[in-house]
């Protein structure tokens, strides 16, 4: 299997993978009442679920737990429409911008190996880095907050990075702007403080010790889920390999469960005092943008995830690549769990997750 050289261009990138967020107006609460038998609970999240499936929101795989306890996880629909092959919770998804977490995850692997500091400055580890990158540090860069411009950076080959424009959009740690090109930025930085390439260090450090064997690099012909446009369409999507960084995740809902325990788990991979980073607000999220646009306000931005305000309770990260739709959502107080991986565009996540959360906790 062999890697292709892409070029990272402003308006693909923009459009390849941002947080995954319905355009929909705050859903409406669900009709049924919460119930604490799983079976009958677990029916009730199916019920709702094959609903938005038949009415064309929702074509993929979701897992739902709680207190360690998986209270469903079903596939809905075709992983390949010409294959007739159906959606299964062992099904190979790309996850889009979930791989955040795991460039975030790498980071503070090698800080607790003493390798960089997220203080350090992202000069430290880009070559040819521009004078003017010098003040963004590691920090800036995981918590979308680098001013990095967004048409910044192309690949050649050898995969080294060369400036286009070296001017920053603002002052690093100034605000908050999502940006692919910080975490692809990260993913350079991984490589040149472990000696390794990004994939075999996510997969030495994280992948293999807990036990994720169905999550890795993905590559063309990897035996992963075909994405669509819509529920009726039966010519699947161009996958975007390379486009959103130089490799791209995949995973599946069962590996994605691993990784959620994994986090609660102390010294599995880290101890809580540095994994705390991931979850801690890093970053004030403008009011009204990407997860606040329910008219919720107090959003903010930790390692690799948004998180809500602290009284909604949860973390959460999205996905968006041309052809599929992702979405991991972490109730941490309550060990609840929502993870939807899809394959079509027109799909309604956010909706879906607060209705199963209503279910879950009662609200």
């Amino acid at each position: 299997m062999k890697k292709m050289t892409f070029i990272l261009l402003f308006a693909v990138m923009v459009s390849a993978c941002v947080p995954a967020v319905a355009p929909t107006p705050k859903p409406i609460p669900p009709t049924v009442e919460p119930t604490q038998d799983p079976k009958a609970l677990a029916a009730e999240i199916d019920a709702l679920v094959q609903k938005n499936h038949q009415d064309g929101f929702f074509d993929g795989v979701l897992l739902v737990a709680q207190n360690g306890q998986v209270i469903l996880k079903q596939g809905y629909g075709m992983a390949d429409r010409a294959r007739n092959i159906p959606i299964t919770p062992q099904t190979r998804f790309p996850v889009a911008s979930i791989q955040k977490q795991f460039t975030a995850m790498a980071i503070l692997l090698l800080q607790e190996q003493g390798k960089l500091s997220v203080q350090d400055s992202l000069c430290d580890f880009v070559p040819d880095c521009p004078k003017d990158f010098e003040p963004v540090t590691l920090h800036h860069l995981l918590t979308h907050s680098s001013g990095v411009p967004a048409k910044t950076l192309w690949y050649k080959p050898g995969n080294e990075m060369l400036p286009e424009n070296s001017s920053l959009y603002f002052q690093p740690g100034e605000k908050f702007m999502y940006s692919n090109v910080g975490f692809n930025l990260l993913d350079r930085v991984i490589e040149t403080a472990s000696g390794q390439s990004y994939e075999s260090y996510l997969q030495e450090n994280i992948f293999d010790p807990l036990q994720m064997t169905n999550t890795g690099v993905a590559f063309q012909d990897d035996d992963l889920a075909m994405g669509y446009k819509d529920v009726q369409s039966d010519l699947a999507a161009t996958f975007p390999y390379g486009i959103v960084a130089d490799v791209l995740i995949y995973s599946t809902a069962e590996d994605m469960y691993r990784w959620d325990q994994a986090l609660y788990g102390e010294d599995e991979l880290l101890p809580q005092s540095a994994l705390s980073a991931m979850f801690t607000p890093q970053m004030a999220v403008p009011d009204g943008e990407y997860y606040g646009f329910d008219g919720s306000t107090g959003w903010s931005y930790g390692y690799g995830w948004f998180i809500a305000p602290k009284e909604m309770g949860y973390v959460i990260h999205g996905g968006m690549l041309e052809g599929f739709r992702t979405e991991i959502r972490r109730y941490t107080d309550d060990k609840g769990l929502i993870i939807q991986l899809c394959n079509h565009e027109s799909v309604a996540l956010y909706p879906i997750a607060e209705e199963i959360a209503s279910m879950l906790f009662g609200q």
